[in-house]
């Protein structure tokens, strides 16, 4: 939900939803990915999208499970020193901001 392209992008989940604090909270967050990995060039950070999962929170209506959720989240978590940084990535790769 934080990424402008995503949300241009009508065949997305983010691109149907109309949502404007919580995308507008979720840009910030990618705004300050960036900041974070120009201002530590020695530390690794990145932004992780787990998309829309069947969790709790969704009242388990979202099309992927908790494990495809978190592929994202564990790739940047094991990532080595010459890594990616700066990015914002989805399950299937880095998504544009």
């Amino acid at each position: 939900m934080g990424s402008f392209g995503a949300t241009h992008d009508a065949e997305r989940v983010e691109g149907r939803a109309i949502a404007p604090l919580y995308t507008a909270s979720k840009a910030a967050v990618t705004m300050l990915t960036t900041q974070y990995a120009k201002s530590w060039p020695a530390v690794k950070v990145n932004a992780a999208d787990p998309g829309y999962t069947a969790t709790d929170f969704t009242g388990h209506s979202g099309p992927q499970t908790v494990t495809e959720g978190t592929d994202a989240i564990v790739e940047l978590a094991t990532i080595g020193t010459d890594g990616p940084t700066g990015t914002f990535r989805d399950r299937h790769g880095e998504m544009p901001w």
